[in-house]
């Protein structure tokens, strides 16, 4: 972690602060103190609970009755058992798929990375969260750079929050405006491809599951599940992959922009709270 890029994070975006907290790690009852556990601050957003997000979930199994054993919880636990039961709830109707979207209250978020974190839930995701639906408060704790406000027309398309349990992953696309991309917690790696190479690689995953694709999908369900998710990851993220590509591991306090019509894929890395919001604009 940079301290000087974190540094200034929390003190241009308040959220990277107010939202989080680090403590020392523990193995049993010994304390692990050169290495830090990212937490969230459940003092801070708890107030917040009511608020409705979109999340995402993905799941090992189709079943429709969800439940501890078939959601992807790790030990068992008190919290874990109340959140497989809140989770049924909101997915009931999700039968046939492995691939959950639904709108839920932070409260949710908050109680799922309650347990340590080898026994939380994995790949919650409150996906593409747009700042404006948040409460003020948590608004004015993600203000836009002014980078942002300079740029191009000064207009902002459309500006979101992403906040996940790892694994989380967003699939191969082009975004039709530019992209300031800012880390607030944990890590995420990035795999960036020039417009040409993209459309290549999505055209040849697209003709070799004999599916046609439209290039402007962004987080479509056949995407994320199934074959398509599988070949589209292979394509982008395998060991044969071809070196036309950039990458960049974006930590605490690091913004990468990404320029309009550029093709990316986003991976969590760590097994800590990650967070990031983004800005589109003109």
């Amino acid at each position: 972690m940079n301290k000087n890029n974190l540094k200034s994070l929390r003190h241009s975006i308040p959220a990277a602060e107010r939202w989080f907290t680090y403590e020392p790690s523990s193995h049993g009852d010994q304390l692990l103190t050169a290495e830090e556990q990212l937490l969230l601050s459940h003092e801070y957003l708890s107030p917040f609970g009511d608020t409705i997000l979109p999340y995402e979930l993905i799941t090992p199994s189709i079943d429709p009755k969800l439940n501890h054993d078939n959601l992807p919880l790790g030990d068992s636990n008190r919290e874990n058992h109340e959140l497989a039961s809140i989770l049924a709830q909101f997915l009931e109707h999700s039968n046939g798929t492995t691939f959950h979207r639904f709108h839920a209250p932070l409260s949710l978020f908050l109680l799922a990375c309650k347990p340590p974190p080898s026994q939380r839930l994995t790949q919650l995701y409150i996906a593409q969260a747009q700042l404006v639906d948040l409460p003020k408060a948590l608004r004015d704790d993600l203000p836009t750079p002014r980078l942002v406000l300079e740029a191009g027309k000064g207009d902002i398309y459309d500006s979101n929050l992403w906040m996940g349990i790892p694994p989380t992953y967003t699939p191969l696309h082009k975004d039709p405006n530019p992209n300031l991309f800012v880390q607030l917690a944990s890590t995420k790696r990035v795999r960036l491809f020039e417009p040409g190479v993209g459309a290549e690689i999505f055209r040849g995953v697209q003709t070799s599951i004999r599916r046609p694709g439209v290039e402007g999908r962004f987080r479509g369900d056949e995407m994320m599940e199934g074959l398509e998710r599988e070949v589209l990851h292979e394509a982008v993220w395998g060991d044969a992959v071809r070196g036309e590509g950039l990458e960049a591991m974006v930590g605490p306090g690091d913004a990468l922009f990404i320029p309009k019509g550029w093709w990316h894929s986003i991976r969590s890395v760590g097994d800590d709270v990650t967070a990031s919001v983004n800005w589109w604009y003109r």
